[in-house]
């Protein structure tokens, strides 16, 4: 019986032992920096500039969560477009992609134009601060149709960071 005990408890020493070396591998993971990790390099909010041929530079300001998704607002009028949500993969060291859909509107009426898909390839520099970008999107009815296709962009963002205040509530 002493030798069944044995067993046992070197197996629940062993089982605590695994569970709590995975436990802080996993919070030494969850602290790493975003910037600290060519996987994640993209993870945060960025303030974009945004490059189309025959068009004034445009801004947008870009999050990519650490989940794969990604929300972005434009600083153009309400009236012409809504905000876009997507998706985000990691293709290569530093190197994204990623697709995003948005509303479109006609200015005069408000009506439902159709969407706007953006696909792009995202590269991060390697201090994880800047990026560059290229993309293609296309425009599509109320339908689905697509109307409009192989309109090309290039982008530039900056990380943005937080910037604490001496003050406290």
């Amino acid at each position: 019986m002493t030798r069944k005990r044995s067993v046992v408890a070197t197996i629940t020493l062993f089982a605590l032992t695994v569970m709590v070396a995975t436990a802080a591998v996993s919070a030494s993971a969850a602290k790493t920096p975003p910037k600290a990790s060519a996987g994640y390099a993209l993870v945060g909010t960025w303030d974009v500039t945004l490059s189309l041929p025959g068009q004034p530079p445009g801004r947008v300001l870009a999050t990519f969560s650490g989940d794969g998704s990604t929300v972005e607002s434009a600083a153009a009028p309400p009236a012409l477009r809504g905000a876009s949500h997507g998706a985000w993969e990691r293709i290569g060291p530093y190197l994204f992609a990623v697709t995003r859909v948005f509303f479109r509107f006609n200015p005069q009426t408000g009506a439902f134009l159709g969407t706007q898909k953006v696909n792009a390839t995202v590269r991060v520099a390697s201090d994880g601060e800047t990026f560059s970008a290229v993309s293609i999107s296309e425009q599509r009815d109320p339908a689905g149709n697509v109307v409009l296709a192989g309109m090309r962009g290039t982008a530039a963002g900056t990380r943005i960071h937080v910037e604490q205040i001496p003050d406290r509530p």
